[in-house]
């Protein structure tokens, strides 16, 4: 048994815990959650890629939501030109960045 098993498995089970009640208050393929407390014990946080807000939330919110930023997006396409490029490369610029993270992290695991 190694030193501070026990410790690891309450804690796992707690998380467990955590996962349990999260997925029974909101719908299917919920897009994030909001954790209070420790960082060392929050659940990581995993982009769900698959995760289609619009069919969780049938009342319209998220579709009434994504339309107002197309609708957003759209006026800064044609009347903010500048604000708009603004917006798009600082995006771009985050991609960017976690993608190089990323490789980073691959090439000190190899």
């Amino acid at each position: 048994m190694t030193k501070d098993a026990d410790k690891y498995e309450k804690e796992a089970l707690e998380d467990i815990k955590k996962r349990h009640f999260m997925n029974e208050i909101r719908p299917p393929n919920y897009w994030n959650f909001v954790e209070e407390g420790p960082d060392d014990k929050k659940v990581k946080h995993v982009l769900r890629a698959n995760a289609k807000p619009s069919e969780s939330y049938d009342d319209g919110r998220v579709q009434s939501i994504l339309t107002a930023i197309e609708e957003i997006g759209m006026s800064l396409q044609r009347y903010e030109e500048s604000k708009w490029a603004t917006l798009r490369n600082r995006t771009l610029d985050i991609f960017k960045h976690e993608d190089a993270e990323h490789k980073k992290a691959l090439e000190e695991a190899n």
